[in-house]
């Protein structure tokens, strides 16, 4: 659904408020949580419930309830599939200078603008835990209805549009290439990947049953299935003097509108 009202998610149901409320800052804190935390919050919340690979998390804190600040948001800043994320979107040559924003939430409680003043903050905390990190790239899903408009408020670089590529999902979750190379090539941490597809309802593999083999027979019973990922609208900020003397060379569109969304939602 099309529509300017706000979007948010509570019980990873999509819930919109009004576009005429206004956050007041006074009333809310945004600092660093734990990933224990930041990982339930996602789970119980966000419409994507796998916890990316993250770096840092940062946790919107609205009036308390009974004494205790409550958790009204999160952002997680977390490592990107591959390096040539960074380097394609910022300009950098080398991929530690900048992260991805995996996830954004704000629950219906939080004020219309409520993920552009998350957002600038939650990007002054970013600097002050990982200084090298002077950009960060975000991607928006037109298949949930989104275009980046808080990203086009904070003045982000919209870079375009990635190309549509086929993907594979399980029970709906989309597994990242980064995880499938874990599982295949037996690198650090494939163990913890194969435990969340089995999460997911994939079967276990077999004893000296290769990881490889492993993903082949999940996808010939179904388990894991094949699908079209629609392009995503890249946004990149340029953090630091030195990111945006980089990324001077780089694209800076004219941000989409609405109308790019139904054309997406359309196949079109």
């Amino acid at each position: 659904m099309l529509t300017t009202r706000s979007q948010r998610w509570r019980d990873r149901r999509s819930l919109f408020v009004s576009g005429d409320t206004t956050i007041d800052p006074r009333r809310y804190a945004v600092d660093i949580v734990d990933h224990a935390t930041a990982r339930a919050f996602i789970n119980d919340h966000h419409y994507l419930t796998r916890y990316p690979a993250a770096q840092i998390a940062v946790g919107l804190f609205g009036p308390s309830k009974g004494g205790t600040p409550s958790l009204d948001g999160l952002i997680v800043f977390g490592v990107p599939a591959t390096g040539a994320v960074i380097t394609r979107h910022t300009g950098f040559t080398d991929a530690a200078r900048g992260c991805v924003l995996q996830r954004l939430l704000c629950l219906p409680s939080v004020a219309a603008n409520g993920e552009s003043f998350f957002t600038a903050r939650a990007f002054r905390l970013l600097r002050r835990e990982r200084p090298l990190i002077e950009a960060v790239v975000s991607f928006s899903d037109p298949q949930f209805g989104h275009c980046g408009g808080v990203y086009a408020a904070l003045s982000g670089a919209y870079r375009g549009r990635t190309r549509p590529r086929q993907v594979l999902r399980i029970a709906g979750a989309t597994i990242s290439d980064r995880t499938l190379s874990k599982i295949r090539n037996l690198e650090s941490g494939h163990a913890g990947a194969v435990d969340q597809l089995v999460t997911l309802g994939a079967p276990r593999p077999r004893p000296e049953e290769h990881p490889r083999d492993w993903l082949a027979r999940c996808r010939s019973i179904g388990v894991l299935t094949q699908a079209r990922q629609s392009p995503l609208f890249t946004y990149c900020f340029e953090l630091t003097r030195a990111a945006r003397r980089t990324a001077r060379a780089l694209p800076r569109l004219a941000y989409p509108v609405r109308s790019d969304v139904l054309r997406e939602q359309l196949g079109a």
